[in-house]
């Protein structure tokens, strides 16, 4: 499936969408390739029929089936290029106790590869703990060539 088919489908229809997806997920991309429409309209049916049409229940099938024709990795890129959020939201804030919501004073931090921790305490409740954050490669910026002029990319 090109990106653009990808980026439709996702657009018109939500439910479709991520219905499908559910069923790439649940049956996996071998058992999908070896089914026939007409299984893999069945599976979709004893779990959808009585919430939606047959019409929508092959729309569905149909999009795991093309969900399963993709590489994983292809897959996750369509998906964060049609800003599809991967995954949850943190649970917690930065800088906000998560007992009390209090402000937190910070103390001693560790860098390792991946991750940065930070001791804190709540300025409100006296609560004491850590504060994480991922290290995650993001993109390269203020580029230079060899003699300091900004590269244009």
């Amino acid at each position: 499936m090109e990106y653009e088919d990808f980026k439709k489908m996702y657009l018109d229809d939500l439910m479709v969408f991520y219905l499908g997806l559910e069923l790439f997920g649940e049956n996996g991309r071998d058992k999908i390739m070896q089914s026939t429409d007409e299984e893999l309209n069945a599976a979709a049916g004893i779990k959808l029929d009585s919430l939606f049409t047959e019409k929508k229940i092959k729309g569905i099938a149909e999009a795991a089936k093309r969900f399963s024709e993709m590489k994983s990795v292809e897959l996750l890129a369509y998906a964060s290029r049609c800003g599809i959020q991967l995954e949850d939201k943190p649970i917690d804030e930065p800088e906000i106790c998560p007992l009390c919501g209090g402000s937190l004073h910070y103390g001693a931090y560790e860098i390792t590869d991946e991750l940065r921790t930070q001791d804190w305490t709540c300025e409100e409740c006296g609560a004491t703990g850590k504060e994480a954050y991922r290290m995650i490669f993001d993109c390269h910026f203020h580029v230079r060539d060899p003699k300091g002029k900004l590269a244009d990319r």
